[in-house]
C-alpha cells in the first residue's frame, strides 16, 4: 500500500527502530574451538563426510544439489542397504504422514497457495569404487509408499569397519513456509533439505523414521564442505563457519565447513539486516529484517545468557560460531526451530500502552525463544538422542534447561511476567501449563504416539518432563541433582544417548534413595520419609499419574477432660464431676492425595500465636490426620513449590473456619479492574 504523501512524515517517525550496527566480528577460521574447549571426541562418533553443492533460483524457490557422502559402518553386521530420510517430501502432498496427520496446519500457519508445495525428488544415485579406478556404479533406488524414506540398494555388502562413497544428485522445491522450512517472498530457510540415512546402530539395526508431526529429527555426526552458490544480494547464513565467497557477474558462490555437526542447514534473504557480537570467543550473529532489529540486544543478552548458564551446567559449547535467524512478518511458520550453530527464533511483542500503563511487563516473548533454540546446541545437537523414540529426552530436557537460564540469570528476583506487585516465575508457567492436558499421555513415548487430535504434546513432552525433573532438583536439593545433570552431558558428548542412560545417571549422580526428613509420627513411613529416586522417575515418565494433594479439613476444638466415673486401682467406679466447661483448644488436621502419583509433601502449620511447625508427609495413604494441642489458624501444603508436578495449588493452602486473612492479590487485582474500567468508560454517560 502507498502512503500519502501527507502521511510520509508520521510513518517515517512511526517506522521501526534500528539500532547502528556495531563492527562486525570477524569470521572465525575453524568450525570448532580450541580442542580444550571441544573435549574429547569418541572415536567412533563420526560417520559422515559430507561434500554439498547447492543452487538456488530464488524466483522459483528451488535448489539444485549435488552430494558426496562417504559414510561408515560403525556396526557389527555387514549391510547391503540404506534407508535415507527425504524429510522435504513431507510438504509435497496432502496425504503424507506429516499433512496428514497436522492437516496441513503447523502452530497455526497453513499453505496459502497452490503452488505451495516443496518435494526432494532423488534423480541419481552412484556408488564410488575406491582408487585408482574411482568408477561410478549407478544403484537402485525406491521411494517408500511414505515418500519422506528411501531405500537405497548398496550393491556388495559393507562390512563392519569398513565404508562407502556415494553421489547423490537431487532437486530440492522449497515449500512456501508454514513450517519450519521454505520461502516467504525473498526469504529462504532451507532445513531439511537433502537425502540423509539413518542412524545405524551397534547391531546393524537401522533407526530410520518416518517424518510424522510431532517427530523431529536423528542423525549422526559429521564433516561438511557445502557451496552455496546464491544471488549476488542474498544475505546467507548457514551451519558452521564461511571460509571463501566467490563472486561470478549477478550470483556468488559461498564456501562453508562444519565439523561434529549432524546436520547443515542454511538461509538466504536480500532483506536481512547483520549484527554480530563476541562472548568468550564465540562469534554471535543475528539475521533480522528492519521490523524486529530493535530487539537485537534483548536476543543477545539472553544468548549470552544461555551460554552462561549451560556452559557451566554442561560443558564448553564446542562451535565458534552460533547465528539467530529472526523470520520476516509473513514467514512466521519459520520460527522457533532448531539446526547446528544455527536456529531460528521469534518476535520480542512491544507491550500496549494501556497495558503498560496497568503494569503488565514481560520476559517471555522471542527472547525465550532464544534460550530455548539455543538450548537445542547441547539438548539435542551436542547429545545427539534419537528424538522420534523419545522427545522428551530433548525437548523435555531442553525445557528443564531453559527454566535453570532463567533461575542463574536472574538479575532480581528472575520473574518473566509482572502485573503491578504481582509476579510469575518460569517454574509458574511449567506448573501451569500441565493443567488438563499434562497427564493425559505418558512422557516417555515415541513421538509418533502423540496424536495431534489428542492433543498434549507440548504440555506431556516439553513441559511435564520439566516439572518432573524440576520436582527433582527441589527435592534433592539443587548440587546433587546438577553435579548429576552434568556428568550425564559430559560423559554423552558427541554420542547417542537413550533415556535409561539420563536415568542410571541422576540415580548414580543423586543416589538410589534420598532422606529428606523424619517422619510425621502418625505417618506410616517408619522413622524416616525418603525419595525413591528410581522409582520417581518411573511414575513420572511412564504413568500418567497426577500430583494433587489438599487440605481436607481443619478442626478447632475444645480439649476432652476426666469428668465423669472412672475404675479406681480397686475397681471401684468413682467421680461424677459435671461435664468440663469448653477451655483450650486442639486441632485435629486431615489432608487428602487426590492424585494417583505418590511424592513426599511438606505441611507447614500456623498456629493461633503466629508460630509454625512442618512435618514431612509420605503420601503413601490417601488421607493423612495430624493432631495438635493448640488452635491452628492454617494449614500450607508444600510451602515452598517444591511440587512442579502438582500443576492445581489452590486447594493447597486452607485458613480455619472463623480466621480472617487477606491474599494479598484479590484487593490489588480489584484496584486495577476498577481503574481500567473508569479509563475505558471516562467521557460515557447518558
Amino acid at each position: 500500500m502507498r502512503v500519502p504523501a501527507w502521511l510520509l512524515p508520521l510513518a517515517l517517525a512511526c517506522g521501526p527502530r534500528i539500532p547502528p550496527a556495531p563492527a562486525p566480528v570477524p569470521e572465525p577460521t575453524s568450525p570448532l574451538r580450541e580442542p580444550a574447549r571441544v573435549g574429547p571426541i569418541p572415536a567412533d562418533a563420526k560417520v559422515q563426510q559430507w561434500t554439498l553443492r547447492a543452487r538456488l533460483d530464488a524466483a522459483t524457490h528451488r535448489i539444485e544439489g549435488h552430494a558426496t557422502l562417504q559414510w561408515r559402518n560403525t556396526s557389527t553386521v555387514a549391510v547391503r542397504t540404506m534407508p535415507l530420510h527425504l524429510y522435504m517430501n513431507a510438504f509435497r502432498a496432502e496425504d503424507t504422514a506429516w499433512m496428514a496427520e497436522g492437516r496441513g496446519r503447523h502452530r497455526g500457519n497453513a499453505p496459502h497457495s497452490a503452488g505451495g508445495w516443496g518435494y526432494v525428488d532423488v534423480t541419481a544415485i552412484h556408488r564410488v569404487e575406491p582408487a585408482p579406478e574411482r568408477k561410478a556404479v549407478a544403484l537402485q533406488y525406491r521411494e517408500l509408499p511414505e515418500p519422506s524414506l528411501m531405500e537405497l540398494d548398496l550393491g556388495d555388502a559393507i562390512a563392519p569397519g569398513e565404508g562407502v562413497e556415494l553421489e547423490i544428485d537431487f532437486v530440492t522445491q522449497l515449500p512456501e513456509v508454514f513450517a519450519r522450512t521454505g520461502y516467504a517472498g525473498e526469504f529462504h530457510m532451507v532445513g531439511q533439505w537433502y537425502p540423509k540415512p539413518g542412524v545405524l546402530h551397534r547391531d546393524g539395526s537401522w533407526h530410520t523414521h518416518a517424518f510424522t508431526y510431532h517427530s523431529e529429527f536423528y542423525a549422526d555426526f559429521g564433516d561438511y564442505e557445502v557451496e552455496l552458490d546464491v544471488p549476488a544480494n542474498m544475505v546467507v547464513g548457514a551451519t558452521g563457519v564461511l571460509h571463501e565467497t566467490v563472486r561470478d557477474g549477478d550470483r556468488k558462490r559461498l564456501q562453508y565447513r562444519a565439523q561434529m555437526v549432524h546436520d547443515f542447514a542454511w538461509t538466504a534473504d536480500p532483506g536481512f539486516l547483520e549484527y554480530t557480537a563476541e562472548h568468550e570467543g564465540i562469534r554471535i550473529r543475528q539475521l533480522v529484517h528492519p521490523e524486529h532489529a530493535f530487539s537485537v540486544d534483548a536476543h543477545l543478552q539472553a544468548q549470552i545468557a544461555a551460554l552462561d548458564s549451560m556452559q557451566g551446567r554442561y560443558g564448553s559449547y564446542p562451535w565458534s560460531t552460533i547465528t539467530i535467524v529472526h523470520p520476516p512478518s509473513g514467514a512466521e511458520g519459520a520460527a522457533g526451530m532448531e539446526y547446528p550453530t544455527l536456529f531460528t527464533t521469534s518476535p520480542v511483542r512491544e507491550i500496549p500502552g494501556p497495558l503498560r500503563a496497568l503494569g503488565l511487563r514481560e520476559r517471555v516473548s522471542g527472547v525465550f525463544t532464544t534460550v530455548h533454540e539455543f538450548g537445542h546446541q547441547y539438548f539435542q545437537g551436542l547429545l545427539a538422542s534419537d528424538e522420534a523414540a523419545a522427545p522428551w529426552l530433548d525437548e523435555g530436557m531442553n525445557t528443564t534447561s531453559n527454566v535453570l537460564v532463567v533461575e542463574d540469570g536472574a538479575d532480581d528476583d528472575g520473574w518473566v511476567v509482572r502485573v503491578g506487585p504481582h509476579a510469575l516465575f518460569a517454574d509458574d508457567f511449567v506448573r501451569m501449563a500441565q493443567q488438563g492436558i499434562g497427564t493425559l499421555q505418558a512422557i516417555d513415548q515415541p513421538a509418533e504416539a502423540f496424536s495431534p487430535v489428542v492433543g498434549g504434546y507440548g504440555g506431556t513432552v516439553y513441559r511435564r518432563t520439566a516439572a518432573l525433573m524440576l520436582t527433582l532438583r527441589n527435592l534433592v536439593g539443587d548440587a546433587a541433582f546438577d553435579r548429576a545433570l552434568h556428568e550425564y552431558a559430559i560423559a554423552w558428548r558427541f554420542r547417542h544417548p537413550t533415556g535409561a542412560d539420563l536415568e542410571q545417571a541422576l540415580v548414580d549422580g543423586i543416589g538410589e534413595r534420598v532422606t529428606l526428613g523424619a517422619a510425621d509420627p502418625a505417618d506410616p513411613a517408619t522413622g524416616t520419609v525418603e525419595l525413591d529416586v528410581r522409582a520417581l522417575l518411573e511414575a513420572g515418565l511412564r504413568g500418567t499419574g497426577e500430583v494433587d494433594y489438599r487440605v481436607h479439613a481443619i478442626v478447632n476444638r475444645s480439649a476432652m477432660g476426666h469428668a465423669g466415673w472412672h475404675r479406681n486401682a480397686e475397681g471401684v467406679l468413682v467421680g461424677g464431676e459435671a461435664p468440663t466447661e469448653p477451655g483450650a483448644d486442639e486441632a485435629v488436621v486431615v489432608l487428602h492425595r487426590a492424585g494417583e502419583m505418590v511424592v513426599p509433601v511438606e505441611v507447614e502449620i500456623r498456629f493461633a500465636d503466629d508460630t509454625t511447625v512442618r512435618r514431612i508427609w509420605s503420601g503413601t495413604r490417601r488421607t493423612h490426620t495430624l493432631q495438635f494441642d493448640k488452635h491452628v489458624r492454617s494449614v500450607r501444603l508444600d510451602p515452598e513449590g517444591k511440587l512442579l508436578l502438582e500443576a492445581v495449588r489452590l486447594d493447597n493452602h486452607r485458613f480455619a473456619p472463623g480466621e480472617d486473612f487477606d491474599d494479598g492479590l484479590s484487593q490489588p487485582l480489584g484496584q486495577a479492574a476498577e481503574t481500567a474500567a473508569l479509563l475505558v468508560l471516562t467521557g460515557v454517560g447518558p
